[in-house]
């Protein structure tokens, strides 16, 4: 453990760095509440290849704004990512991060005093803390920002009339006259579902899979929040979407659509949106009483 103490902010926050892991190898910042009440910390997977900050300082304003509510937090490095030392092994990169955000839930039950966790991860982040979850019985809760997405019919159908409303007229008759002598079979490829198309170099999992994956951890009592971007084209298109291809989950899987945002939510007015509701839903969902 290293660096210095700082109390500022209307949320009332201290900060420090911190070195986890069985080597110390990872690298993370701990915003502590100064009147901590809460009994879990959230803790902020690296999105791609971003270091904690995240982008366009996402994990930082996320995790004051927590702090404000009580909540402990953790922006982490994953080993080879911003200030943590890359480690050599014969691990794929999904192994070693789950490894990672795991042995820093070992450091934070000491450090901090809690044993449950939230863990909150936008694109690969979100495939993180959704494999951690998986494995690690102390996650009451995932936040996955822009997660696996599936297009549908209804999703590509939306598609093709956003895109014709942007066109004039004769460039709208001009794309449906093309779409008239396409063969059949290329027609119906577009409109086929049941598997997402790989994006950001992420290769998502069967949609049979995912959904089962998410039916688990409902199972196990986890609380699932899932938020979409405008950024994922037909690949999710519509608020409600996610019941297009996983009806069962209506009711038990909280879920956000900002079709305004890009994926990393570059604008600030629509970061804050996202971190105001994300604090709100925190606050909500994890009560002192677990």
């Amino acid at each position: 453990m290293f660096g210095t103490q700082v109390t500022k902010g209307p949320h009332r926050y201290r900060e420090r760095a911190v070195r986890l892991g069985p080597q110390e190898q990872l690298v993370g910042i701990l915003t502590l509440p100064v009147d901590p009440s809460k009994p879990l910390a959230v803790v902020v997977l690296n999105a791609g290849v971003l270091h904690r900050i995240g982008p366009h300082r996402l994990h930082v304003r996320l995790l004051r704004q927590l702090a404000g509510l009580g909540f402990p937090g953790l922006r982490l490095d994953l080993a080879g990512i911003g200030d943590s030392l890359a480690v050599g092994g014969t691990q794929s990169f999904r192994e070693s991060a789950v490894g990672d955000a795991r042995a820093s839930m070992d450091d934070l039950v000491a450090i901090v005093g809690v044993r449950r966790f939230v863990l909150f991860g936008l694109c690969s982040g979100a495939d993180n803390a959704l494999a951690t979850a998986l494995v690690d019985d102390r996650v009451a809760g995932i936040i996955l920002l822009d997660p696996p997405s599936y297009p549908t019919r209804r999703a590509r159908a939306r598609g093709v009339a956003q895109r014709i409303a942007a066109l004039s007229a004769g460039g709208a008759l001009r794309w449906v006259l093309r779409m008239a002598r396409r063969p059949l079979a290329s027609i119906r490829q577009l409109a086929s579902a049941g598997h997402a198309p790989r994006a950001e170099g992420r290769e998502p999992p069967p949609l049979a899979t995912y959904r089962d994956q998410l039916h688990q951890l409902l199972e196990r009592g986890v609380r699932i929040l899932t938020i979409y971007s405008g950024g994922l084209g037909e690949r999710y298109n519509h608020v409600d979407q996610l019941f297009e291809y996983a009806p069962e989950l209506r009711g038990r899987v909280d879920h956000l659509y900002f079709p305004d945002a890009n994926h990393t939510f570059t604008e600030r007015a629509a970061q804050a949106t996202l971190v105001e509701t994300v604090v709100a839903w925190v606050g909500r969902t994890f009560t002192s009483a677990g």
